[in-house]
């Protein structure tokens, strides 16, 4: 029978219903077609991201990767059921975005199961891999169709393969990241062993997250956002000399280049920031200003950096878009020490944690900069210290499969002009310069490092060296 047929069956039989039975009918479908999907509006920062995936839906640049390699008998069914339970207790892992009216809204559906693709690899080869997870990591998504997780199993052989993540970041972040291979690690434990997963319920939501910003905004948030745009009110583009003109659109492509810095060479600096009353990360903050300042041949511009944004402690365990970046204004003028830049960053990003709750949208809003499309807002270079090396990211096991983190492979994008993202491990200083290779090539990201690495061990030595008497 053709659908034509079908329609005109189906209009035949309601037309044969009794009167009453009709209206009955016609009621309950309109009333059916009334129920709408719980939705809520989005934060700042998600009404930011939201606006440039309608700009440019195939940009890549705000999606996060997260792979671990997999050994042992792997229960893919179980797996997935993992996937669906931890999304089932996160709602923005389930959302929609889409415009409401003139407004973007994240609509809400039920629980559903999610989609595991399983992808058959030919070989274990480190490049065969990792050309998969470039591909699967770089397809857009559709956000108002689709959720804003995928997973993927790449299957090597039955007790080997790589499980990879992308979650866009309107979703998430790097601490959300941590939250959902935890949550994933038990709920797979607990259907492999027919229990329960042993999780503590949820006091909040990210809608929560949400209202509570809306509501901070409207009732305290002047006097900090005045702070910042009187902070930043002038500052200059930080333009790094590069190896081609600037395009006229900002793409996102980039590339890494990774750097290593000893134990004894590292220490070295972490006791002159002792003995100034600085965090080691005030004092690569400042390595890392130096040394960009020095390449551009500029005294004044900003660093962005990443915030985790939970400010209370019942958003710890709830995923969601919460990071912030605070832009950190650096000043070299006058030809000062390292000490002396030490003695400026301090009190400086004192005062910056300290209102590190505006959001970042609202402070581009607020200095009403004009627009540039060839370049990243006010902040064309981010700087980031991580806590602890990566591999210690996942310290639990998944039942009776053995897991490590996989490395993520080059996946072609970046956020930045320069993002240096590192971490303090016990053997020393690592991590990588991520780099637009539109501008810059890798012999000159390359320098960029060791100019980096090498001023550390030449101030941890000598912190009164002078901007003018450093050589790179």
């Amino acid at each position: 029978m053709t659908a034509p047929d079908t329609r005109e069956a189906l209009l035949r039989r309601l037309a044969a219903l009794p009167p009453a039975r009709r209206e009955a009918l016609r009621r309950s479908l309109a009333d059916r077609a009334a129920v709408r999907l719980p939705s809520g509006p989005l934060s700042s920062g998600q009404e930011r991201l939201w606006f440039l995936s309608r700009f440019d839906p195939d940009d890549s640049g705000n999606h996060i990767l997260w792979c671990v390699r997999l050994r042992g008998p792997i229960d893919a069914a179980a797996l997935a059921g993992a996937f669906t339970r931890v999304a089932g207790r996160h709602d923005v892992l389930r959302a929609r975005f889409r415009l409401d009216g003139d407004r973007p809204v994240q609509v809400i559906p039920p629980p559903a199961p999610v989609e595991l693709t399983r992808i058959r690899l030919d070989g274990g080869e480190q490049a065969v891999i990792d050309e998969a997870v470039a591909v699967f990591f770089n397809r857009p998504f559709d956000l108002e169709r689709e959720p804003p997780m995928r997973v993927a199993l790449m299957e090597i052989d039955g007790e080997h393969a790589v499980l990879c993540i992308v979650l866009h970041h309107i979703a998430g972040d790097g601490w959300s990241l941590d939250i959902l291979m935890r949550e994933l690690a038990e709920c797979y434990a607990a259907r492999r062993e027919g229990r329960e997963p042993a999780l503590e319920e949820l006091a909040v939501t990210y809608a929560d997250f949400v209202a509570a910003e809306r509501r901070e905004a409207e009732a305290s948030g002047r006097e900090r956002l005045g702070y910042w745009t009187a902070r930043l009110a002038g500052v200059p583009a930080l333009d790094l000399p590069g190896d081609g003109p600037r395009p006229p659109r900002w793409s996102g492509r980039g590339a890494k280049e990774p750097l290593a810095v000893p134990d004894e060479v590292i220490s070295g600096l972490e006791g002159v920031a002792r003995r100034e009353r600085c965090t080691l990360f005030m004092a690569l903050l400042a390595a890392y200003q130096w040394t960009l300042g020095a390449a551009a041949g500029q005294d004044d511009f900003c660093v962005g950096v990443p915030v985790a944004g939970r400010g209370r402690s019942e958003y710890a365990p709830v995923i969601g878009y919460f990071s912030n970046t605070i832009a950190l204004r650096a000043d070299l003028s006058g030809d000062p020490t390292f000490r002396e830049v030490l003695a400026r960053i301090r009190p400086d990003t004192l005062r910056a944690l300290a209102r590190a709750d505006v959001p970042f949208e609202r402070i581009l809003g607020a200095l009403r900069l004009p627009r540039d499309l060839s370049r990243p807002p006010l902040c064309q270079v981010m700087f980031n210290l991580h806590n602890l090396p990566k591999d210690d990211l996942l310290r639990t096991s998944m039942g009776d499969l053995s897991v490590e983190v996989y490395p993520p492979p080059q996946t072609g994008r970046t956020k930045a002009d320069v993002w240096a993202d590192v971490y303090r491990g016990p053997e020393g200083l690592g991590g990588y310069f991520e780099y637009n290779s539109d501008l810059f090539s890798a012999a000159t990201a390359r320098r960029l490092v060791q100019d980096f690495t090498g001023l550390i061990a030449r101030v941890g030595a000598d912190p009164d060296l002078r901007l003018s008497e450093w050589k790179g």
